[in-house]
């Protein structure tokens, strides 16, 4: 038993030594009883990427990374860009999801985790085929808050017969639907995820599954990038590093295809190539 211990020692004053030297080697485990630390993440509220319950494809991948780190998260749901104001002011945070990879936040940025593919959700069978920018031309159209500024529209509003920027995006799909409007400008996925909802909710209507058959997704803008921003740089290394060990695993595709291919009869394979 003495020769143990003594063997133990020895072993740890050798680590602590190449400590000195700059490694970061501890000599002993964590303690089976020692807690995961919980990280507290700022998610913004987007249906079918990012909800409550860990429900999406952005925070399962975000979720799913940060474990592989060894963390456990405490998700905290609220507006999109109100999500970027509270990671500014709050305290209590340490990082925050899905932040435009070119726009400056204090702390610490990740690279590009997710990409969002924005287009034209619109009727086939009313509208002409919808393949650029050019194309929108004297339609009525709904977008997201801020989205004639971010999908670089801000020069072309007078050639549209009609611009809306509503937060909700819940209310983009029941205009659309109820053929209020000509066409959606948002990211594909979360307007194919609210589409089918309100037909589900509607137990399946006739007039609205008819509806949701003929629409389309045309991906006319290019893909943004989205990175997480964290308060401690470690974070922000720890999971680049996790992520990219996932994602050539495939496990990062794995989710993401589960996602979208649940509504590949709407996205018909156009949203991110897939």
């Amino acid at each position: 038993m003495l020769t143990v211990w003594v063997s133990v020692a020895m072993l740890c004053r050798s680590m602590y030594a190449m400590f000195l030297f700059g490694f970061s080697v501890s000599c002993f485990s964590a303690s089976p009883l020692e807690e995961t630390q919980v990280l507290n993440i700022l998610a913004p509220d987007l249906p079918g990427t990012s909800e409550e319950g860990v429900y999406g494809r952005d925070i399962e991948i975000v979720d799913r990374t940060l474990s592989a780190c060894g963390y456990q998260v405490n998700f905290i749901i609220q507006p999109f860009g109100r999500h970027w104001w509270s990671f500014k002011y709050l305290e209590r945070v340490d990082g925050v999801m899905t932040v435009p990879l070119g726009y400056f936040m204090p702390g610490f940025s990740t690279s590009a985790y997710i990409w969002y593919q924005n287009g034209a959700f619109y009727d086939a069978s009313e509208l002409a085929p919808i393949e650029t920018v050019d194309d929108l031309h004297g339609l009525n159209v709904v977008t997201f808050q801020d989205g004639p500024e971010i999908l670089g529209l801000e020069d072309k509003l007078e050639e549209f017969e009609s611009i809306l920027a509503i937060a909700d995006q819940t209310i983009h799909s029941r205009l659309l639907l109820k053929g209020r409007v000509d066409a959606i400008l948002a990211d594909g996925l979360i307007v194919a995820e609210v589409n089918q909802r309100i037909v589900e909710a509607s137990e399946y209507n006739s007039r609205l599954v008819s509806k949701l058959a003929r629409l389309e997704f045309s991906p006319i803008f290019v893909p943004t990038p989205y990175k997480m921003v964290y308060k401690d740089p470690a974070l922000a290394y720890a999971f680049d590093r996790c992520f990219d060990q996932l994602f050539m695993e495939g496990v990062i595709t794995k989710i993401s295809d589960r996602y979208t291919y649940k509504h590949r009869d709407q996205l018909r394979h156009r949203y991110l190539g897939q």
